[in-house]
């Protein structure tokens, strides 16, 4: 297998896999793009027993393009309708796909280990386009088989490993919640509460990475075998026969979310006021963790200036407003810069008395959406204009 570099996340993530023999790695290819749409919140950590991971790579070790397609390959007998292995990577033979996602953009942990603490693992957020493959492989096959037989169709693919961790049942249980328990899931009955149930017997993990397009694809899986019989809801229900081999899959296309915001015209403002007394902007942009205004603000700021030289008596509090990743009071401190930047602007570039504004921040005590995906995250992060 090849190594890639420390610094490459390790994505939970679990992508379709090599159409192996029963006991032979077969050849497989992959394709995708991954690149954080913004700089993560801080990673979370889990302590766990110390396990051995390949060496470090050297920092220069480049990626290879993938071998493949990232589009679908057709499905198979016994597939959950609608799913599908991705083009360049087969599966485990006489394995079905009994759960499947596709999900055009959401956030999914990065497990890493942490460099400074041997014995932890670090798991970082990574955004874009994820796809969720849980495969039910044929009993008689141990988890270590059918991990390597993984590893060594990544490698066929053209990835390079960045990372494994191996442990039983106890370190899965407390493994298990940082990788999949995060901001999404497949359904509320996913494996995880049954594997709580049901118990595995020891499970293998394995992250890689390669390029599609000189951009980076994230690969990750997670190999167990149920303990006992049980019966799983996914979306569908399966039935797991003792010692039975699962294997979930995610492959991560990082991809920028696309601004859908429009902005907003002097008119439009003035009506909101009157009726509503605020309104909320999101044409005004800063960089993540930033109070410097972008460029790309320019057009609602000048809506904005147009609005009060207009209306001459009209006075406002411009509010600063973020989502929830950080603390409250780094939350409240970045809320009140961006304020006070977008006054500083509409004072210093447009000419608008400064007497007429108010910066006041409000860091994430005032959320318009839940805080938990980056639909609900993108609506809070808002500059609010109130009239007062």
């Amino acid at each position: 297998m090849s190594k890639t570099t420390r610094e490459i996340s390790i994505v939970v993530a679990f992508a379709a896999v090599a159409a192996l023999g029963a006991c032979k790695p077969h050849g497989s290819t992959a394709s995708s793009t991954v690149a954080s749409a913004a700089p993560p919140p801080a990673p979370t950590a889990v302590s766990v027993p110390a396990a051995p991971l390949p060496a470090a790579p050297a920092a220069d070790v480049q990626l290879s393009e993938i071998k493949g397609s990232l589009a679908p390959a057709p499905s198979q007998p016994g597939d959950l309708p609608g799913s599908h292995d991705p083009g360049f990577l087969k599966r485990f033979q006489g394995s079905k796909i009994v759960n499947y996602e596709a999900l055009p953009y959401e956030e999914l942990k990065v497990g890493a280990k942490d460099p400074a603490k041997p014995d932890n693992w670090i798991f970082s957020p990574i955004e874009g386009q994820i796809t969720r493959i849980v495969y039910q492989v044929p009993a008689g096959h141990s988890m270590l088989e059918v991990l390597r037989n993984y590893e060594q169709a990544l490698g066929d693919a053209g990835f390079a490993q960045t990372g494994e961790l191996r442990g039983n049942s106890d370190l899965l249980r407390d493994f298990g919640p940082q990788a999949f328990r995060q901001s999404w899931e497949p359904n509320t009955d996913f494996m995880w509460s049954n594997l709580g149930l049901a118990g595995a017997q020891d499970f293998g993990y394995v992250t890689a990475k390669a390029l599609s397009g000189g951009k980076p694809v994230t690969v990750t899986v997670l190999v167990a075998s149920y303990k006992a019989d049980s019966d799983v809801t996914y979306k569908n229900k399966v039935h797991f026969a003792a010692g039975q081999p699962f294997a979930v899959v995610d492959m991560v296309v990082s991809k920028p979310v696309q601004n859908q915001m429009v902005t907003v015209k002097a008119a439009d403002m003035a009506d909101a006021l009157a009726t509503k007394g605020f309104i909320d902007l999101y044409g005004v942009y800063f960089d993540t963790d930033k109070t410097t205004l972008k460029p790309e603000s320019d057009a609602t700021l000048s809506e904005v200036a147009s609005l009060l030289k207009i209306d001459r008596s009209l006075k406002l509090e411009v509010s600063g407003h973020t989502d929830n990743s950080g603390s409250s009071a780094h939350n409240m401190t970045l809320s009140q810069g961006r304020a006070d930047a977008v006054v500083g602007a509409l004072v210093g570039k447009y000419g608008i008395d400064k007497t007429r504004l108010v910066a006041k921040g409000y860091g994430d005590s005032k959320p318009v959406a839940p805080n938990t995906d980056d639909v609900g995250k993108a609506k809070n992060r808002r500059v609010e204009l109130r009239k007062i």
